[in-house]
């Protein structure tokens, strides 16, 4: 895979070319007709512009299709009937971001395992007719308090560094009726390494059987409910000895406000102003799976009203590496944000399942490019009034849309329709508008 050719430009330019070499890369192995189309799709996305038409594609991408006859429509069959397969798109997207970004893998422990983040987001649909919709379930919406019918959508990251800030790369997306389903059809279709993996989750995906399906090579480490009981492993008999089986040891609320048991370690660091209190307990299981050990570490950080305790099957890993693997979850977050704020993720005007599952899968791979890009790139600044530019992924695609003209004619370079019919007499707009297709 060749790197864009950038020599030198300037610094305003740079994100351009390199947000539109990503998109040429990725729909380059598409089929003719379907590339051309979904590249508009993904432009629309970077841009901002699906947002501004509320979730409309044939409104957003009217600008590019202008002069083909049914433009529009011939955007949203791609997206629904076209010959595209997202993993691949994802696998794409990853091997243009380690070959053209600046990018560091994270690596934790002697293992020296790479740290993948996987977490579920809901999609809500109010206003969706349930028997016309596909893909629809129920999960919890904060805003309203309570279950509501929406699309559940699971997402696995992989962590890496771009310039020092941490990003992560949408590897793979599955959708359920709940957000555990999602989660467990992840799990079942993990992308292939030859490395080792700890996958980082939050509360709601670290269960009891996610734990037991943790591996020496995929470990798992994530946050524990704070009520969660746990006990201590038995001392193992030694090797010839007759008797009776080890009985369980005693129980462990490593989250409870006096935990029972002392703690193996056992230390207070200082953190600016602040002294944060470290627990360890080695070596517990759960009640109901006495044969997966965990190690547990307890952080009290008087800057948080709760204790955050994380298990984990990576026992090798030292306290501190426990701490930094847990953070490293992060990043999935804004990538959700990302795709629900700029991406219209939370708007998919689209009934059928395939085009359900592709508006929402795109829009978190459109917010994971923008934030590597934008971290690769020097900060840009929206006009004088921007005294302290930082480099986000809204300001890339507020810079983008100010340049659409060339972002969308280099993102579709060589990626040539079919020979559609034309509009001779296309009417005429103040908005961007490409060059007219092959």
């Amino acid at each position: 895979m060749s790197k864009p050719n950038t020599p030198p430009l300037p610094l305003t330019a740079k994100p351009v070319y390199l947000a539109a070499h990503a998109i040429n890369t990725l729909v380059r192995t598409l089929p003719v007709g379907t590339a051309y189309f979904i590249g508009i799709v993904l432009i629309t996305m970077f841009t901002g512009q699906l947002v501004h038409h509320q979730g409309s594609l044939a409104r957003a991408a009217l600008p590019y299709v202008r002069h083909l006859r049914w433009g529009w429509h011939r955007v949203e069959r791609a997206l629904e009937r076209g010959k595209v397969s997202l993993d691949a798109l994802f696998e794409r997207a990853f091997t243009w971001c380690l070959t053209c970004l600046p990018v560091e893998p994270v690596r934790l422990g002697s293992e020296r395992r790479t740290v993948p983040a996987l977490d579920s987001s809901t999609v809500v649909r109010l206003r969706a007719n349930k028997k016309r919709s596909a893909l629809m379930g129920k999960g919890y919406c904060h805003r309203a308090q309570r279950a509501v019918q929406a699309n559940l959508v699971a997402a696995l990251t992989t962590v890496v560094l771009i310039c020092g800030v941490r990003v992560g790369l949408v590897r793979r997306t599955r959708f359920g009726a709940t957000c555990q389903e999602a989660v467990a059809k992840v799990f079942a279709d993990l992308p292939q390494s030859s490395e080792q993996r700890l996958f980082s989750v939050d509360a709601g995906i670290a269960t009891i059987e996610q734990f037991q399906a943790a591996t020496a090579r995929d470990a798992l480490g994530g946050r524990l409910r704070k009520n969660v009981p746990l006990r201590r492993a038995p001392h193992p008999k030694p090797p010839g000895q007759r008797g009776r089986p080890a009985q369980p040891g005693p129980v462990v609320h490593p989250g409870a406000q006096r935990p029972e048991g002392r703690p193996d370690e056992d230390t207070t660091l200082r953190i600016g102003e602040r002294e944060v209190r470290v627990r360890r307990w080695r070596n517990l299981h759960f009640r109901e799976a006495p044969r997966t050990l965990i190690d547990v570490v307890r952080v009290d950080d008087p800057a948080y009203k709760r204790p955050l305790v994380i298990g984990t099957t990576a026992r090798e890993l030292t306290t501190a590496e426990i701490r930094v693997a847990y953070g490293h979850r992060w990043p999935i977050e804004p990538n959700f944000f990302v795709a629900q704020g700029t991406r219209a993720m939370e708007m998919p005007r689209a009934w059928s399942a395939t085009a359900v599952e592709r508006r929402i899968s795109l829009a978190l791979l459109a917010g994971s490019l923008l934030k590597a890009i934008a971290a690769a790139c020097a900060p840009l600044p929206m006009g004088p009034w921007d005294w302290k530019a930082v480099s986000s992924a809204g300001r890339l695609a507020n810079h983008l849309a100010l340049q659409a003209g060339n972002f969308a004619a280099l993102a579709l370079q060589d990626l040539a329709p079919r020979t559609y019919r034309k509009i001779t007499n296309a009417k005429e707009t103040t908005e961007v508008q490409l060059p007219l297709a092959a």
